[in-house]
C-alpha cells in the first residue's frame, strides 16, 4: 500500500519542531511510525503534514536522578527493556515494553509513540475497501458511532501497553509547546474522548516522563492478553503496584475504555490490608466494575469483564512474589 500525499518536515531542535507544530494545527508527528504509518496506509489518518522529529538530539536517554528515573520520548522500546536500570528498578515497564507488537515494532516503536497511539476500534482501523461497505464511523471522518449506534461520539479503546504501567508508577509526562515546558500526571494526559484521545494544546509534543522515587521503589508487573504473543494490540492489559511495606497498592487496565483506567475502587478497597485470599477474592469481584466497555473488538464486554478480575489477580500474585524475592 502507498502514503497518501503530505508535506514532510524534519526538524533538527525541539524549538523548531514546536514552531511547525504551532504553524500547522493539522499536523502530525512521526516518531517510530509503527502506528501513524499503517494507518495512512489505510487512509483511516490522513495528515496534510507529517514533522519527523527522529532527528531531534536529546531525545533518547534513560537515566536516574534524585532516585526518580527520567525516559526521553525517543526511547525505544528495546532499549527500555534492555537497560540495566529498568530491567532492576522498573520490571513491569520492561515488561510492557517487551510486549509490544514484534521485535521490528521495539526496534523502531518509540515511548513517547506507545504512549500516545490513536485509540483502536473494528470500524476503524480497517482497509478503505472495507470501510467502503457502510458509512464511515465518527472517528473517521462519518457522523455515527457504529458500535453503539450513536452520533457525535466515539467508543474507540485505547490499547496502548506502556500506559497502565506508568499510571500505577504516577508517572508524570514533561510536554513542550510554544510557551515552554508544562509537566501534567499521566493521568490527566488522556482525555477520555475516543476521536481525540490527547489532552494537548496545540504546538505540543512529549519531552519525557518522570516516574518518581517512591514508585522506583516499590514493585511492577504488567500481565498481558493477546490472541498471539506477539505483534497483536492487548485483548486486555493489567498493571498492578505495590509497597508491601506501606500497604500501598494501585491497578490499571488498558483496551477496556477511551483511555488507560484506573481501578481507584480497588486500590481504596485494599489500601492498609494484608493481601489475604478472602480480601483478594473481594477485590476480584470488583475489577470487572471498573469498566463498561464496548464492543470495539471481536471480543464481547462480557468476556472482557470476566477476565479483568482474573488477570487482576494474576497480575498481584507475580508483584507480590517479586516483591518477597
Amino acid at each position: 500500500m502507498r502514503l497518501p500525499k503530505f508535506e514532510y518536515f524534519e526538524p533538527k531542535e525541539i524549538k523548531e519542531a514546536v514552531g511547525i507544530l504551532q504553524d500547522q494545527p493539522s499536523a502530525r508527528i512521526l516518531a517510530g511510525g509503527t502506528d501513524l504509518l499503517v494507518n495512512m496506509k489505510h487512509r483511516v489518518e490522513s495528515p496534510p503534514v507529517i514533522v519527523n522529529i527522529k532527528r531531534i538530539q536529546g531525545l533518547d536517554f534513560i537515566r536516574g536522578e534524585n532516585g526518580d528515573v527520567r525516559i526521553g520520548a525517543l526511547t525505544t522500546l528495546k532499549r527500555i527493556y534492555t537497560d540495566p536500570m529498568i530491567m532492576e528498578k522498573l520490571p513491569g515497564l520492561a515488561g510492557s515494553a517487551s510486549s509490544v507488537g514484534s521485535y521490528h515494532h521495539q526496534v523502531m516503536g518509540t515511548l513517547a509513540g506507545n504512549i500516545c497511539q490513536q485509540n483502536r476500534c473494528k470500524y476503524f482501523n480497517q482497509s478503505r475497501m472495507w470501510r467502503s461497505a457502510k458509512p464511515l464511523c465518527f472517528k473517521a471522518g462519518g457522523e455515527i458511532c457504529h458500535v453503539v449506534n450513536k452520533k457525535g461520539i466515539c467508543y474507540s479503546s485505547y490499547c496502548g501497553d506502556l500506559a497502565p504501567v506508568l499510571l500505577v508508577m504516577n508517572a508524570k509526562i514533561v510536554l513542550i509547546g510554544k510557551a515552554g515546558p508544562r509537566e501534567i500526571s499521566m493521568e490527566n494526559l488522556f482525555s477520555g474522548n475516543g476521536k481525540a484521545p490527547l489532552n494537548l494544546i496545540t504546538g505540543e509534543m512529549l519531552k519525557e516522563i518522570i516516574i518518581p522515587s517512591e514508585s522506583v521503589k516499590g514493585v511492577c508487573c504488567y500481565e498481558k492478553l493477546a490472541n498471539r504473543e506477539s505483534i497483536d494490540f492487548p485483548i486486555l492489559g493489567t498493571a498492578f503496584w505495590v509497597s508491601v511495606q506501606n500497604r500501598e497498592y494501585r491497578v490499571a487496565f488498558t483496551a477496556v475504555d477511551q483511555k488507560p483506567l484506573r481501578g481507584q475502587r480497588i486500590e481504596s478497597f485494599l489500601s492498609g490490608n494484608d493481601l489475604t485470599e478472602e480480601i483478594l477474592d473481594q477485590a476480584c469481584d470488583l475489577a470487572d466494575k471498573v469498566a463498561k466497555p464496548v464492543k470495539t473488538s471481536i471480543y464481547s464486554p462480557s468476556y472482557k469483564r470476566k477476565m479483568m478480575g482474573r488477570q487482576f489477580r494474576s497480575a498481584v500474585d507475580k508483584t507480590i512474589g517479586r516483591s518477597i524475592s
